[in-house]
């Protein structure tokens, strides 16, 4: 087990150390310890169980939790929370704050739903045929049974520990301990978390943890704000390789595929996630309809978590960027057009699935591989008249990767289904900061030299984006591996 009250401060991955899943750090002081989300690993089967696997870090004894947003990656093994014996304070934004609940109790069906399909042999089939994939030493859906990290009882006793806080304002967490959240602008609610503590002579030491940073100024979400003074920032990767482009371009790419697609009667499928990519996505198409670029199709949105999510943001004008902002304040929604049509039910969703008429679907999940967007996927993909639109990063051995990539047969629960679908994928509807914004992030910093110690990237954007910051910024950077406390 690692130690309780060490000497000096150290941090630890538990977890996103050259992965891009999994985010999960600790913090030791000497007035005490915090822990820095605690996400779901994610990607194959092998993967997924890795959840199960806890590393002993003393959690009856955590002083709290601090939830950077409520996507799973970050906050999807919350719910572990009780089973563990930790009963400290779950710490996030007010918004990260309502949105948990849905978040943690969808997972917790989810579990059951997957073990209960598993006994039955009713799993979801969502996989390529042709060309067939290359075998594979690890185990298969449905080999083996689903993982149950927790009940929906588990959620509702961790959900008395979430307690939403303000930007901006420190907060105690123990005498001599206090957390600062700083808003990371990647989805609705999300944050940086500031951690500072007082040690002996009357120094004051802070760290950063970036969370998942958005773009430096995204269409939807307000700009983030400068890196405060600190001594050290760990900082996620994500796109430590990539400049993304973005704004007027994306909006445009969008509206070429629609008007193309309308032309010869089609439909469009926009597999996305519930949260940032969906409201990204349906702030384009709002705009689209303000300028008459629809070309008369209506839009579907069809989860249930991004309807709510898309509330949120009109009513939380001050984390929006200065347009949004703008409407909200005007009472006009910023996410609201008169051909968008929400669904709230299977029933309705299969209905639509059925329907022929020109429309633009948005469907969970991102990457193909459960959920609504497998019938819409399943009604739609051999026609070449309709079209797939990737709006981000897909998985390696995900259907959706598959197709993006050329697929020519995929199996669904329908049968073998020949992909003519036209693919598209279109940039700029990435939530994640890019190579520059996250160099413009340390260089416009208040003050100092902080080390920086990278995560949540894979170990060649680790390695490439720490090769920028070294040249471009001259500041020390470190790599930490999984389990290796870093003295700070």
């Amino acid at each position: 087990m690692l130690g309780r009250v060490p000497a000096k401060a150290t941090i630890t991955l538990l977890g996103a150390a050259g992965e891009v899943t999994g985010s999960c750090t600790l913090l030791q002081t000497p007035r005490g310890r915090v822990v820095i989300d605690f996400g779901l690993f994610q990607g194959s089967v092998a993967d997924e169980r890795r959840n199960l696997v806890v590393p002993d870090i003393g959690w009856s004894t955590i002083d709290a939790v601090v939830v950077t947003h409520a996507h799973v990656d970050h906050c999807g093994r919350i719910g572990m929370l009780p089973r563990l014996g930790c009963d400290a304070p779950v710490l996030c934004t007010k918004i990260t704050a309502d949105l948990l609940p849905r978040v943690l109790k969808s997972s917790a069906n989810l579990q059951a739903i997957r073990v209960e399909e598993w006994k039955e042999g009713t799993a979801p089939i969502a996989r390529v045929v042709d060309p067939p994939p290359p075998p594979s030493t690890q185990p298969q859906r449905g080999d083996v049974e689903p993982p149950v990290m927790y009940t929906g009882r588990d959620v509702d006793r961790v959900l008395h520990q979430v307690h939403g806080i303000a930007y901006d304002t420190w907060h105690e967490v123990r005498p001599g301990l206090r957390i600062r959240l700083h808003d990371a602008s990647h989805i609705i609610g999300s944050a940086s978390v500031e951690v500072a503590w007082d040690e002996d002579g009357g120094v004051t030491r802070r760290v950063l943890f970036s969370g998942d940073l958005g773009p430096h100024q995204g269409p939807l979400l307000r700009a983030r704000p400068a890196l405060p003074e600190v001594d050290v920032v760990v900082m996620e990767s994500t796109n430590g390789l990539r400049d993304v482009p973005r704004n007027t371009a994306a909006a445009e790419a969008l509206g070429e595929v629609l008007k193309r697609v309308a032309a010869r009667g089609g439909r469009v499928l926009v597999p996305t996630f519930s949260l940032g990519r969906a409201q990204l996505v349906q702030w384009r198409l709002a705009q689209l309809a303000r300028m008459d670029g629809l070309h008369g199709m209506k839009v579907y949105l069809d989860t249930s978590l991004a309807i709510r999510a898309a509330e949120m943001h009109g009513r939380n004008p001050d984390v929006l960027a200065p347009e949004p902002q703008r409407m909200a304040r005007a009472g006009e929604d910023p996410l609201e057009f008169s051909a968008l049509f929400k669904v709230f039910n299977r029933r309705s969703s299969l209905k639509i699935a059925a329907g022929t008429s020109p429309g633009v679907i948005l469907a969970g999940s991102g990457f193909l591989d459960a959920g609504p967007v497998l019938h819409h996927l399943a009604s739609l993909v051999s026609e070449d008249r309709n079209a797939i639109i990737f709006a981000g990063h897909q998985l390696p051995n995900s259907l959706g990767h598959g197709i993006l990539h050329g697929a020519r047969l995929i199996e669904l629960k329908e049968g073998v289904l020949e992909v003519k679908a036209e693919r598209v994928h279109l940039e700029g509807y990435s939530g994640h900061a890019d190579r520059g914004d996250l160099l413009q992030w340390l260089e416009s910093r208040e003050g100092g030299s902080p080390r920086v110690l990278l995560n949540h990237g894979e170990q060649a954007s680790r390695e490439g984006l720490a090769s920028m910051i070294r040249e471009k910024l001259s500041l020390t950077v470190e790599l930490p591996t999984k389990l290796m406390p870093i003295t700070v």
